[in-house]
């Protein structure tokens, strides 16, 4: 579906992977901002989400389009969060407004893996210190989003909700 068609619902919020070629590229904020201004779309409800790893690509570039795309109302997010390098150096330096906490700590989250509760626990006490959104990956049972929701997770995604599916 296009932008345009999205901006007539107000609720909905449009969730788009940026690999880490296209975020350096020469012409991708210039791009992002003329489909925003073309469509009409409220920049504050797309969330770019790029990888840690992208954002070392080329961080020069990467600080360049984040910033440019943030100052414009678009919103920051890191996708797997908790499995690529300097996590904590790219919460300080990109303007980033959510994390999503990697699946590899979600599945063990409520089973024998005291570890992966534990520091899926931490990592939500970091995220709420930098008054992040958060969202867990990778939920497939009650449980899991249960104690999830107790740690204060504030969305989940997972198959315990449904497969992926177009805009109806």
């Amino acid at each position: 579906r296009s932008l345009s068609a999205m901006a007539a619902r107000p609720g909905l919020t449009v969730s788009v992977n940026v690999s880490a070629r296209t975020l350096v590229s020469p012409d991708y904020v210039a791009r992002v901002i003329d489909v925003i201004d073309g469509t009409g779309f409220d920049p504050a409800r797309l969330r770019l989400e790029v990888t840690e790893t992208a954002l070392l690509y080329d961080s020069v570039g990467a600080a360049r389009a984040t910033s440019a795309l943030a100052i414009k109302g678009v919103k920051w997010w890191l996708d797997d969060f908790g499995t690529g390098y300097s996590t904590l150096t790219h919460l300080r330096d990109f303007p980033i407004s959510g994390i999503k906490l990697d699946r590899s700590f979600t599945v063990g989250v409520g089973e024998e893996d005291l570890a992966s509760t534990r520091l899926a626990k931490a990592l939500m006490g970091m995220a709420q210190g930098l008054g992040l959104e958060t969202v867990a990956e990778g939920v497939e049972t009650e449980k899991q989003a249960r104690l999830l929701r107790e740690q204060g997770w504030q969305s989940g995604q997972g198959w315990l909700y449904g497969k992926a599916a177009p805009l109806p």
